[in-house]
């Protein structure tokens, strides 16, 4: 087992399947010429930023928001900015906003960086807002899918600024390139993802051979959409050149079944933070293993 310091794993059959599995894991992943990996809210959690859903989520405690948050801010942004300068928002935005100030990247964000610095992972792409993996030291391979709340984003060319906090002291002028207004980078409820960090992030799909789900729940359209094109690109999914591909090989490492589970290769029932670094970890030691018999 090449992985055991700092795990909640006792000496069961249930915590050896689980090494098991995260030997597999790895093996895969060294197999693999393209691995993307795609990271949800599992990931953040260990950071103590609360989900939406689930048993301890924002929405199981406020109720569920509105749906229509992009089309108000378009009606009246002045007034959407007013209401958020203001901290006249709902309860479950105050808590989040205060959860992304005092989060932190954790082990899991860290080995992360790892995996693409070692050069076994070539893309991720995050479902996250927090902005964790770039303070770990994540560079040009993460794509944020959702944005960023740490940012501005012009509603019209896409020109991006950043905030020092995750609220402006005063009501953004409109984008100085086009004059349009400005609004969080991280998307809003009824707002597209914006059209070329979904291109990007197909793109990354269709050449990766192996992907990896770490702490999605697989629930979140479009982009949980990806994984499914991943595995099953044989069966009518194309690239964008038209190309007829291989399904790539499905990884999941969660503690908690989701729907993805049933598709994978290899579940490893790990969170995150303690996850992720021992799947490095295990790479690492088939790496030291490969160049002591070549």
């Amino acid at each position: 087992m090449p992985y055991h310091l700092g795990m909640d794993l006792t000496k069961s059959d249930a915590s050896a399947q689980v090494m098991a599995n995260l030997d597999r894991a790895a093996e895969l992943i060294a197999e693999s010429k393209y691995v993307v990996v795609m990271t949800g809210a599992g990931m953040s959690v260990e950071s103590g930023i609360p989900p939406f859903r689930g048993t301890n989520g924002l929405w199981t405690k406020y109720g569920t928001p509105s749906m229509n948050g992009y089309r108000q801010f378009r009606a009246d942004p002045e007034a959407y900015w007013d209401r958020q300068i203001n901290a006249q928002i709902d309860e479950h935005i105050l808590e989040l906003r205060e959860s992304l100030r005092n989060a932190k990247p954790h082990d899991g964000h860290f080995a992360l960086v790892g995996l693409v610095n070692c050069g076994y992972v070539k893309s991720v792409i995050t479902q996250n807002i927090d902005g964790l993996d770039l303070k770990a030291g994540m560079g040009d391979a993460l794509i944020e899918i959702h944005g960023n709340r740490s940012r501005l984003r012009c509603i019209g060319c896409a020109k991006r600024t950043d905030l020092n906090d995750f609220v402006p002291l005063f009501v953004p002028d409109p984008c100085d390139e086009c004059g349009k207004p400005v609004k969080f980078d991280a998307v809003m409820f009824g707002e597209p993802i914006v059209p070329e960090v979904m291109s990007a992030a197909r793109e990354q799909i269709d050449r990766a051979d192996c992907v990896v789900a770490i702490g999605t729940s697989a629930t979140v359209r479009p982009a949980s959409g990806l994984l499914w094109v991943a595995n099953h690109r044989s069966r009518g999914h194309q690239s964008k050149g038209g190309a007829r591909l291989p399904d790539a090989k499905l990884i999941e490492i969660n503690p908690n079944p989701t729907k993805l589970s049933s598709i994978c290769d290899v579940v490893v029932r790990m969170n995150a933070k303690t996850g992720v670094p021992a799947l490095l970890e295990a790479l690492m030691q088939i790496r030291v293993v490969s160049l002591a018999v070549s």
